[in-house]
């Protein structure tokens, strides 16, 4: 990037020369052609069929740009559907959820039960609740970018558990 700047400033020298000066060509120690208007010794005079006119360019590649466009995350809980009420003895609940766009490498997701995590942070969107109580339970999923940063949250779903009661039997 250094040549091209320094070239750049150089193009720009000669395009302001008076229409009747002189420009000169050599090659530097790296083999690099360097135009000038004073000449040294080993270069060649350059002879330009026309005026030298160079085009308005864009500079604004030469700028360096940390700034990426910014990916907008959402997360959903696929199932247990919202309100839903599940009939499982055992107390084992399979979630499910969704990242839209599909998540990068080094992106992760966790569940959130009741307020708390549930585990660690996972790159899978399927999640095993276990040994659950009978009653109402509040689920959401939480995305998490490479650096460990939410970045996008669900919605709180809420499930009921029914369990065969044993006073029932």
């Amino acid at each position: 990037m250094k040549w091209t700047v320094k070239g750049l400033c150089i193009l720009m020298a000669l395009i302001a020369l008076p229409s009747d000066a002189k420009i000169y060509r050599w090659k530097d120690k790296n083999g690099n052609w360097v135009y000038s208007d004073t000449p040294r010794k080993g270069a060649q005079e350059v002879k330009l069929n026309k005026p030298l006119v160079m085009p308005s360019t864009n500079t604004n590649v030469l700028q360096s740009s940390n700034t990426q466009q910014q990916t907008s995350y959402q997360a959903n809980i696929t199932s247990p559907n919202h309100e839903q009420t599940i009939r499982e003895n055992t107390g084992t609940v399979y979630v499910s959820g969704q990242v839209l766009p599909s998540f990068h490498k080094g992106f992760t997701v966790q569940l959130f039960h009741n307020g708390s995590a549930v585990g660690a942070k996972q790159s899978s969107t399927s999640f095993v609740l276990k040994s659950l109580s009978r009653g109402e339970h509040k689920i959401k999923i939480a995305v998490f970018n490479p650096q460990g940063a939410q970045i996008a949250t669900s919605k709180e779903h809420t499930f009921y558990l029914h369990k065969a009661s044993v006073s029932n039997r």
